[in-house]
């Protein structure tokens, strides 16, 4: 993406305080999405691309059309001060970042979203149809994590799915795998890592339950349109208004191959 779209030249700061600014946006992002961990990442294909092209699909005998994924856009709005920026280029001070970095974890917790449960008219992870399901026990004692995961893992296997496999786990669900066994000393996420060898990752934006899915772009991925950036708006009064921004969409290719983990 060509940075007349971020209208970055129309911003009245440095080139490195455009370094400073991204550098903060990607150490948070990276530290908060879940998605881009499970799934592989194709893209970004350029500002251009309203949707994905698919495979045709017969509408009636002897006529075909191209079916399309639609690309959503993420578009958080943040402020930094006038004065604190120019600190920062004049005398190397600190500006406050927190708006930045709270218009960075919405966007996160949108993308995810966007992945795992999907949104109006969009089939996230646990949503998308012609998926398996498994439903979990309550893990109140250990070995039942292992027990419902080797479940799921059964299924996708019988399906011709043979991994490997990453899982994605709501917290309240996740955090129950740091208990340990008594005897060896292995915790709960440590054995999962040897069943989901793709890995085991943590999603905020689950209240409950998980997915598991078949590693491999073939199967699934997150495709781009436009990564995480941040782009200029305009100046107000005081301040410079920014927004954290992208655009990508949740190709499945093989709905077979995730298994939605419920409660």
């Amino acid at each position: 993406m060509t940075s007349k779209y971020l209208a970055r030249e129309e911003a009245p700061i440095e080139p490195d305080t455009w370094k400073m600014l991204e550098a903060a946006m990607v150490e948070v992002a990276r530290s908060a999405l879940a998605g881009r961990r499970l799934l592989d990442v194709e893209g970004p294909y350029g500002f251009g691309l309203k949707s994905m092209p698919l495979e045709d699909v017969e509408l009636q005998q002897d006529l075909f059309a191209s079916a399309a994924l639609p690309m959503p856009s993420i578009q958080v709005g943040f402020m930094l001060g006038k004065r604190d920026l120019a600190a920062y280029e004049r005398d190397g001070l600190p500006p406050n970042l927190k708006p930045l970095i709270d218009a960075t974890m919405r966007a996160a917790e949108l993308e995810d979203t966007l992945i795992l449960k999907g949104a109006s008219h969009l089939l996230g992870l646990l949503s998308v149809k012609g998926s398996k399901t498994q439903s979990l026990s309550p893990w109140s004692e250990l070995g039942d994590a292992a027990g419902d995961i080797i479940n799921a893992v059964t299924a996708l296997d019988s399906a011709g799915y043979h991994g490997p496999y990453a899982l994605a786990l709501a917290p309240t669900r996740y955090n129950l795998l740091l208990r340990r066994h008594p005897a060896g000393n292995l915790s709960e996420l440590e054995h999962l890592q040897t069943i989901a060898a793709a890995g085991v990752f943590k999603a905020p934006v689950l209240d409950k339950g998980g997915v598991i899915v078949n590693a491999g772009r073939q199967y699934a991925s997150i495709v781009l349109r436009q990564d995480m950036n941040v782009s200029f708006i305009g100046p107000t009064k005081e301040s410079l208004e920014f927004s954290v921004g992208e655009s990508l969409a949740l190709f499945v290719r093989q709905p077979g191959a995730i298994c939605a983990l419920t409660e």
